[in-house]
């Protein structure tokens, strides 16, 4: 099953100190490393990177197009809006850049089970027991709609947690071959290193 991706690439890097996306993770960036993971799935027929404003990443050489956030301030629940809504295909895959451990494995097993199932999203188990959103397929149309829905009725926004669980998403477990730090999420520059060393 085709689908556009997108790549989440605007949070705040509050706790990191500069933007995660142009964080150096030896031989690429946080957001080349996306990018190249899901450009490695022959279904994804384009990518785009969404940043928090139009500026942000203005003076950065980026390996794919950027928009900006239509409807910023509400977190990753704006990056997650714009990507459904930019979207071509009636499927999107949306992903964080700060998940530099994933496999393509894991990757092609949500693909697989967004079409096997014909559902309406397809989101991984971490090995923590929490589910991951920032790392998901999507059936565009009516996830959108969702969102907007959620978005424009609710007085404090849900996570994104409780969001992909109340829309009945297809759950994708952990595989016999899941590293347990294959969700590790870079929030700090220890957790860049530690990517890093894992990666190498």
């Amino acid at each position: 099953m085709e689908f556009d991706a997108f790549i989440l690439i605007g949070g705040r890097s509050s706790r990191f100190g500069s933007d995660k996306a142009l964080a150096d993770l030896g031989s690429v960036t946080l957001a080349e490393n996306a990018a190249r993971l899901l450009g490695d799935i022959p279904e994804c027929k384009d990518i785009t990177f969404v940043a928090a404003n139009e500026t942000q990443f203005a003076g950065a050489e980026m390996p794919q197009n950027v928009i900006a956030d239509k409807n910023p301030g509400r977190g990753s629940w704006s990056g997650f809006q714009t990507a459904l809504s930019a979207s071509k295909r009636e499927m999107t895959f949306v992903l964080a850049c700060d998940l530099p451990l994933l496999s393509k494995n894991l990757l092609e097993r949500l693909v697989k089970a967004a079409s096997d199932a014909n559902a309406i999203a397809a989101v991984p188990l971490q090995p923590d027991g929490r589910l991951q959103p920032l790392c998901g397929m999507y059936r565009t149309i009516p996830v959108l709609k969702a969102v907007e829905e959620t978005i424009g009725t609710a007085e404090h926004l849900p996570s994104l947690i409780s969001f992909v669980r109340e829309l009945g998403s297809t759950i994708v477990g952990p595989s016999e071959n899941t590293s347990p730090d294959e969700f590790l999420n870079v929030n700090t520059r220890e957790d860049l290193e530690k990517a890093k060393f894992l990666r190498s």
